[in-house]
């Protein structure tokens, strides 16, 4: 079985074993809103949600014999580039759907809107792969990647970075239809670890966006 088929590259790339350095500066960050306030109209623990889309032509979703047609595709949220805590959270919600977007589609493109270094967009490259080869495609889910987040609030760290802590898993139902082994694969079965992964997304705000990379327990975006 190819090396991409598995449950953690089924998570994209939030359980890769190790992530690239931050080497840029961050550009000048103003005091984000009060940490301690919380709107009680919209809840940032829990389940991250996302729903600013574009329509790309009438949507048809995938199935065991064919791949998606016309999925709507993921657009940056105007408050993407507030200094706030909902800056980052829309910045983090974008981030996650630009990555299922990739995978249900092969398209890359809006992921490199908040992957400015392109860290996860040559992560990623199996799966623009997969579908340029037409070897293959997701269906099951929209979203075959689930983030909940366990903090009500980011944390800031060092260097100007906040950091927001929370689980990641691949949705139950998602299944890779692999061409040449003429087979499904159903990536939450397919590995034998854990089904949740505890990550940190880790955000930077420069050239007027927040940048996001991402930490797993086992590894930090100091690490080569």
């Amino acid at each position: 079985m190819p090396t991409f088929v598995t449950r953690r590259t089924a998570l994209g790339v939030v359980a890769a074993a190790a992530l690239a350095s931050l080497t840029a500066c961050a550009s000048d960050i103003r005091p984000l809103e009060d940490p301690s306030v919380v709107d009680p109209m919209h809840p940032y623990k829990g389940e991250l949600k996302f729903n600013s889309y574009k329509s790309t032509g009438t949507y048809r979703p995938a199935s065991s014999t064919k791949k998606a047609e016309n999925p709507p595709m993921p657009v940056p949220p105007e408050n993407m580039k507030s200094k706030t805590t909902s800056g980052m959270y829309a910045a983090i919600g974008y981030w996650v759907a630009s990555l299922n977007y990739l995978t249900v589609t092969g398209d890359d493109t809006p992921l490199k809107a908040v992957d400015m270094d392109v860290i996860y967009v040559r992560k990623m490259e199996a799966y623009v792969e997969l579908y340029k080869k037409n070897e293959g495609w997701m269906y099951g889910t929209e979203t075959p990647l689930v983030v909940d987040l366990t903090e009500e609030t980011p944390q800031k760290g060092n260097d100007e970075q906040y950091r927001w802590k929370g689980i990641a898993r691949s949705h139950k139902d998602t299944v890779l239809r692999y061409v040449p082994e003429d087979r499904d694969i159903h990536l939450a079965e397919t590995s034998g670890d854990s089904s949740n992964d505890e990550v940190t997304f880790v955000l930077k705000y420069r050239d007027d966006a927040w940048m996001v990379t991402v930490e797993t327990k086992s590894s930090s975006t100091t690490s080569p």
